[in-house]
């Protein structure tokens, strides 16, 4: 990983910790001294290498713009394909069965530990493991939607990185509020308390899985530190959220084992805040392009995606070493 700027050394991600770290710290102290006393948690297994996947809403191959249904019958498994018909072979819907044609959730029922829905995740460290994420994951109103499903749904067959357009929109009192939206105001809109509401009770609900989100600051010049003021509320969403110090990323097992299942990041915002004390940062959500390499985000086809060079080639956050390789998957046609 490429040595970071001086300024974002671990004292100064300390001092720009917000007011509420007390509490913070002692939560950390609490789920330490707990994986102390029940010996540890950890997975053996071959490493291996996955990158980080972003999946866009277009081309009939990703969570927007497929039927819903698709989606449950690829992930999650029933009997709403068609004829019912198939092979009957390992791994078939025979026979028009309940049984999933694919599970993400794999976990053994014995407590045994299980990281992102496998075992063999735990051994490996948060830039080492693949998550499908939803581009504009908040837009699935019904006025030209990017998904025909909300984010919660996505969360539940398996995606596991949302990005989340953040704006800065006048409410019903004429008055500017943080929200949601897709690039203008009144499109594609959530309420982002509900929405992290929402992910923090998946989150409790499912204490394997870590979420990684990338916040984009769009209408209205929205800051970092104005979303977490909106997040820090939610009391169970702000302890779950990891502070990353700047050195290598933990293990999976080791971010679970310390009750931090979050991890944020955001771009767009013209501030660099490779240093969290700037003016609008805040230190537990971390500059994109400071760990992340991705590829080009706007494909004519089908073909041009799925042409090697054309889709894998690095086009943004291309200087210096990265820890994270993010690929885009956007079509105009298919």
């Amino acid at each position: 990983m490429a040595p970071r700027q001086e300024a974002q050394s671990k004292d100064a991600r300390a001092r720009s910790r917000d007011d509420d770290d007390e509490d913070y710290d002692g939560y950390d102290k609490e789920m330490k001294n707990r994986n102390k006393e029940s010996g540890g948690s950890c997975c053996s297994c071959t490493k291996f290498l996955i990158f980080v996947l972003f999946l866009g809403a277009s081309v009939g191959v990703v969570f927007g713009f497929v039927d819903i249904e698709q989606i449950e019958n690829l992930f999650s498994g029933g009997s709403n394909s068609g004829s019912g018909g198939g092979d009957s072979g390992d791994g078939g819907n025979s026979g028009g069965t309940d049984e999933p044609a694919f599970s993400f959730m794999q976990c053994p029922d014995n407590g045994d530990p299980c990281c992102n829905g496998l075992q063999s995740n735990c051994d490996l460290k948060v830039n080492e493991i693949m998550f499908a994420t939803v581009h504009n994951a908040n837009h699935d109103d019904i006025l030209v939607p990017n998904h025909e499903a909300a984010l919660e749904g996505a969360l539940e067959v398996g995606y596991r990185g949302l990005m989340l357009d953040v704006c800065l929109c006048p409410n019903e009192e004429d008055e500017m509020e943080i929200t949601f939206c897709h690039s203008i105001c009144g499109v594609g809109p959530r309420d982002p308390s509900e929405v992290f509401s929402n992910i923090n009770q998946f989150l409790t609900d499912n204490p394997t899985e870590v979420i990684v989100i990338n916040f984009e600051m769009s209408s209205g010049d929205p800051t970092p530190a104005e979303i977490w003021d909106v997040m820090k509320t939610n009391e169970g969403l702000r302890q779950k959220a990891y502070n990353h110090d700047g050195g290598a990323w933990p293990t999976m097992s080791g971010l679970l084992a310390e009750g931090k299942q979050l991890v944020v990041f955001e771009h767009n915002h013209p501030e660099d805040c490779v240093d969290p004390s700037k003016p609008g940062c805040v230190a537990r959500i971390e500059p994109w392009f400071t760990y992340v390499v991705e590829t080009e985000f706007d494909f004519n086809n089908v073909a041009a995606i799925e042409s090697y060079s054309s889709s894998c080639a690095e086009n943004r956050g291309v200087l210096g070493l990265k820890d994270f390789y993010a690929v885009n998957h956007f079509g105009k046609e298919q």
